[in-house]
């Protein structure tokens, strides 16, 4: 995803699209490829200094956090991110040399950050038991809820003592 700026005059702009497959962490997909649309311009703003700004549309393969199963999750959000061919730390941009502006590093940085920080498969979602590990969207199990993490029942007792006074 890379865009030619040789013949890109002061002020002038010039529209960008693409549709291709990105790869993304192990960590952060099922599948580490992902289809990326990416639609917008390029401005040349001043001598060296290229402001890019449009859209990104991704479908991500995701686990559930609760359940375990994998959906897909459809990113969609704008992106506004400035290039200079000499670093700039105050102007926030990033860097480039020559004539070509490398886009999939920015678009990969931007699709983690609009990850969402739990990813649940839907809003209904039960989860596993945390006894057994059951699937609880796909049916109930026979584990007795009242379980109690051990390291509580000294503050179980405390709520239990304070009710019968």
């Amino acid at each position: 995803m890379t865009v030619d700026i040789e013949n890109l005059i002061d002020g002038e702009s010039k529209f960008v699209s693409f549709s291709e497959k990105i790869s993304l962490p192990d960590a952060y997909s099922v599948n580490g490829d992902v289809l990326v649309k990416l639609s917008g311009k390029i401005s040349n703003e001043k001598k060296g200094l290229f402001h890019f700004s449009g859209n990104i549309v991704a479908v991500l393969n995701l686990n559930c956090d609760l359940c375990l199963k994998p959906f897909n999750f459809k990113l969609d959000f704008p992106v506004n991110e400035l290039f200079s061919r000499s670093i700039h730390k105050k102007d926030d941009c990033l860097s480039f040399s020559g004539n070509i502006i490398n886009l999939e590093p920015v678009i990969l940085d931007n699709i983690l950050v609009n990850m969402p920080m739990k990813a649940v498969c839907s809003n209904n979602c039960k989860g596993l038991c945390e006894i057994c590990g059951h699937n609880l969207n796909e049916s109930d199990c026979r584990c007795e809820k009242e379980h109690i993490n051990p390291k509580f029942e000294k503050l179980k007792a405390l709520f239990e003592e304070s009710e019968n006074e």
